[in-house]
C-alpha cells in the first residue's frame, strides 16, 4: 500500500512538471464544473434558480460534477486526453441542450428512455419544428462535428507509453469515490434513488444525476420482501375476498376513449374565452360518474397512460421516464383488460388515428391481447390539423364499424390524436371560432389554437355519445385526457393546482350509477370492471380488494405482484405465464381487388395510358404490387386506385398492399390479370 501511495505521489508531481499533463489535469478538474453549470443553467433557465440550487443542495451539484468527472476519466486510456475530455464535455452539454429543447415542448425532462423514442421522434419532427428550425438543427450538428474533428487534429498527445493497468486502477478509484459521494448524498437526503415525479427529481437533484439514474435504473426492482410466501399471502387475500356479485355479471360494450392532451381549459386561472370550448364534456361530467385522474407526464407520454389503463400496473415502479412499450413488453405478454375480458366473450379492438408503428403499438398490442388494431393506415381521413394530425371526427364511424363487426360484445381502446401538440405561437387560424384573452402574449396564439382544437374534439365526443345512445346495445364509454398539453402551464395557473391530473367520465346508456372519485390511472379499468361485477385477473381483482387498504401497504403489495408477473418467478401463475400473444390483424376490413381496367390517355402514346384497380377498402396507404414489384400508385377512393401504363400481360399477378415505411401491414389476395377482360 505504501509503495502504491508513493507511486501516486510521484505521478501527481510529474503532472505539474509537464505542461501538457498540467493543462490536462486542470481541465479535468475544472471542465466538469463548467459543464454542469451550463447544463443546470439550461435546465433551470434562470441564473437565480441556478445559484439557489447550488447553495440549496451543494451535494447534489457536486454529485453531478463527480459523475461528469468519472466519465471524463476514460481519457487516461487515450493519448489524446485533451480531445477525449472535450468530446465527453460536448456529449454532456449536448444532453443538456436536448433537455432544454424538449422542455420547450413538454414538461418532462430528457431521460434515457428518449433514446428508444428517436425513431418515433423522426416521424413527427415536422410537427414540432419548421423547415428553418430543422435546417438550423442540422447545421448545429455539422458545426459540432467539425469542431470535434478540428480538435482531434490539433489537440496535443500524451508522449509516453500508456500504462493501461495503472490507469484502469486510477479510473476505478475515481468511480469508487464518485459512488461514495453519491451514497453519502443519498444517506443525507440530498439525493434519492426513487423518483415519484421525474420532473421534480431533476429539479431537486440536478440533470446529470437524474439522467444517469434513468440510464441504469430500468424495469421494476426486486422488492426486498419478494419470495413465494409474500406473493402467496397477497394472492390469498385477493382471492379470499368477494368484491363483486358473480351472479349478476354485466357484459356491455366497453369503449375507452383516450383524448390527446385534453382537459377543461376553463380551469386555467385568469384565462378568458369567448365561449366554452368543451360544453359537452363538461355537461357529461355533471351527469355521469367522473373525477380527476392522476397521470405520469405533461405534454407527452400517451403510451404510458394507456399502459397503466390497459394493464393496471403502476408506472412509478419502473425506472425514471421508462416506457414499458419500449422495454419489457417487447419480450413478454402481460395481464390486461383484453386478456381478462376474453373469458367473458369479448372481442378486443385497439384504434389510433396515427400510424401503427408509433410507440411500436403494432408489435405491443398483440402482447396485450388485442384481436385487431385499426390505425391511420386503414382509415379514410380527409382532414388534418394545421400541423398535420388527423382529426378525431372520423373515429366515430370507425368505432361504430367495430361494434358491428362482431356478434358478441366488444372492448374498444381508442387513442385520439387531434389535439396533440405542438401549439404554434404565431397565428395559424384565419378566423378562430374561439378567441382568448387574460393570458400572456407569448402564449396567446398557442392557447387560441389549442382551445379551437378542443372545440372540435368536444363536438366529436357529442356525436359519438349521440350515436351510441341510439344503439340498442348497452355500452360504457370511458373518456379522459392522457395528460395536460405542453402550454407552459404552472400549478399556480390551474384551479386544482396539479399538472399531473386530467379528468375522466364514465358515460353509459343503461343507467349505471357510481360515486364520483379521484383515481390513479392504473385504477381506472378496475373501477369500471367492478361496476359490472367483473373481477377476472389478479391485478384487476387486486385493485378491487386492496383499494381500501392503507396506501403504503397497497402500493407495496402491488409492487410485489408487478415484479413477480413481469420480472420474477411468476409464483402467482404457478411459474408459467398463461397469456399467449394474439394473432392480431390490422383493422377489420379485408382489402380486395375486383377488376383491373385499362384506360386510354389524352394522347395516342401508350405511355399516357393507365390502369384503374377497382376493389374494396383501399386507403391512401395502399400500394399496387405487380409481379412482386411495387409500382407508382395514386389513391382515388376507397374503391379505386390508379397506376401508370406498364404493359400488363395476361397472367400477371396483382396485389394491393397496405404498408407504411416498408412495413407490410396487410394485403389483398392475388388477382390474376387477363388482357382485354374486365374481370
Amino acid at each position: 500500500m505504501v509503495i502504491f501511495m508513493e507511486k501516486i505521489k510521484a505521478y501527481i508531481l510529474d503532472i505539474f512538471k509537464d505542461k501538457v499533463k498540467r493543462l490536462t489535469f486542470i481541465l479535468f478538474v475544472t471542465l466538469p464544473i463548467f459543464v454542469n453549470l451550463i447544463i443546470e443553467l439550461l435546465s433551470r433557465k434562470s441564473v437565480i434558480k441556478l445559484v439557489s440550487y447550488i447553495f440549496g443542495n451543494p451535494l447534489a451539484f457536486l454529485s453531478g460534477v463527480a459523475i461528469i468527472m468519472a466519465t471524463m476519466s476514460i481519457m487516461l486510456l487515450f493519448k489524446r486526453r485533451f480531445f477525449v475530455m472535450v468530446v465527453v464535455a460536448v456529449i454532456w452539454t449536448g444532453f443538456g441542450v436536448t433537455n432544454f429543447v424538449l422542455r420547450s415542448f413538454r414538461e418532462t425532462p430528457f431521460s434515457a428512455s428518449d433514446f428508444r423514442l428517436i425513431g418515433d421522434a423522426m416521424k413527427t419532427i415536422d410537427k414540432y419544428m419548421n423547415f428553418v428550425g430543422i435546417l438550423m438543427l442540422c447545421a448545429g450538428i455539422v458545426l459540432v462535428i467539425a469542431i470535434v474533428v478540428f480538435l482531434f487534429i490539433k489537440s496535443p498527445q500524451y508522449g509516453a507509453k500508456i500504462n493501461y493497468v495503472r490507469n484502469l486502477i486510477y479510473i476505478s478509484v475515481i468511480i469508487m469515490v464518485t459512488a461514495a459521494e453519491i451514497k453519502l448524498s443519498i444517506a443525507t437526503g440530498a439525493l434519492s434513488l426513487k423518483f415519484s415525479n421525474i420532473t421534480e427529481a431533476y429539479f431537486n437533484y440536478g440533470f446529470v444525476y437524474g439522467f444517469s439514474t434513468s440510464l441504469v435504473n430500468t424495469g421494476i426492482k426486486k422488492p426486498s420482501d419478494y419470495n413465494d410466501i409474500s406473493v402467496e399471502t397477497i394472492v390469498d387475500k385477493v382471492f379470499g375476498e368477494n368484491t363483486v356479485d358473480n351472479e349478476n355479471v354485466k357484459t356491455p360494450n366497453i369503449i375507452f376513449l383516450q383524448l390527446e392532451s385534453f382537459f377543461d381549459v376553463n380551469k386555467v386561472i385568469g384565462l378568458e374565452l369567448s365561449q366554452d370550448p368543451t360544453p359537452n364534456f363538461n355537461k357529461m361530467k355533471a351527469e355521469y360518474p367522473s373525477g380527476y385522474l392522476s397521470v405520469n407526464n405533461v405534454g407527452y407520454g400517451t403510451a404510458n397512460t394507456e399502459f397503466e389503463v390497459i394493464t393496471g400496473i403502476n408506472l412509478d415502479d419502473f425506472g425514471p421516464g421508462e416506457f414499458p412499450y419500449k422495454t419489457i413488453l417487447t419480450t413478454t405478454t402481460c395481464e390486461s383488460v383484453p386478456f381478462n375480458l376474453k373469458e367473458h366473450g369479448y372481442v378486443s379492438h385497439a384504434m389510433h388515428n396515427n400510424v401503427s408503428t408509433f410507440y411500436q403499438r403494432s408489435e405491443i398490442f398483440p402482447k396485450l391481447g388485442f384481436d385487431n388494431f385499426t390505425s391511420l393506415e386503414s382509415m379514410l381521413v380527409e382532414e388534418f390539423t394545421e400541423i398535420g394530425w388527423a382529426k378525431d371526427k372520423y373515429l366515430k364511424d370507425e368505432i361504430l364499424k367495430l361494434l358491428d363487426s362482431s356478434d358478441g360484445q366488444d372492448y374498444i381502446y381508442t387513442i385520439a390524436v387531434q389535439s396533440h401538440g405542438t401549439y404554434p405561437s404565431t397565428p395559424v387560424l384565419d378566423n378562430p371560432l374561439i378567441t382568448v384573452s387574460g393570458i400572456d402574449e407569448e402564449r396567446k396564439y398557442s392557447f387560441e389554437y389549442y382551445v379551437n382544437l378542443l372545440y372540435e374534439v368536444d363536438l366529436f365526443v357529442k356525436e359519438l355519445t349521440d350515436a351510441l345512445s341510439e344503439r340498442e346495445e348497452e355500452t360504457i364509454l370511458v373518456m379522459y385526457g392522457d395528460h395536460l398539453p405542453s402550454l407552459g402551464l404552472t400549478e399556480e395557473e390551474i384551479e386544482n393546482g396539479d399538472l399531473y391530473q386530467t379528468e375522466y367520465i364514465i358515460w353509459n346508456n343503461f343507467g349505471l350509477k357510481l360515486e364520483d372519485m379521484d383515481l390513479e390511472t392504473f385504477q381506472l379499468s378496475s373501477r369500471v370492471l367492478q361496476s359490472i361485477n367483473i373481477d377476472t385477473g389478479i391485478i384487476n381483482k387486486f385493485h378491487q380488494v386492496y383499494g381500501d387498504e392503507d396506501e403504503e401497504e397497497y402500493l407495496r403489495a402491488l409492487h410485489v405482484l408487478e415484479y413477480d408477473i413481469l420480472y420474477g418467478k411468476k409464483y402467482v401463475y404457478d411459474g408459467i405465464n398463461p397469456y399467449i400473444e394474439t394473432e392480431m390483424t390490422l383493422g377489420v376490413d379485408e382489402i380486395s381487388i375486383e377488376s383491373v381496367r385499362k384506360f386510354d390517355g389524352i394522347t395516342v402514346e401508350p405511355e399516357d395510358d393507365y390502369y384503374i384497380i377497382e376493389g374494396e377498402h383501399f386507403t391512401s396507404y395502399c400500394n399496387v404490387i405487380v409481379n412482386g414489384e411495387a409500382v407508382e400508385t395514386e389513391f382515388i377512393s376507397s374503391n379505386r386506385l390508379k397506376i401508370p401504363y406498364i404493359a400488363l400481360q395476361s397472367m400477371d399477378s396483382i396485389v394491393v398492399r397496405l404498408e407504411y415505411e416498408d412495413n407490410i401491414l396487410k394485403e389483398s389476395d392475388e388477382f390474376i390479370y387477363i388482357e382485354n377482360s374486365n374481370e
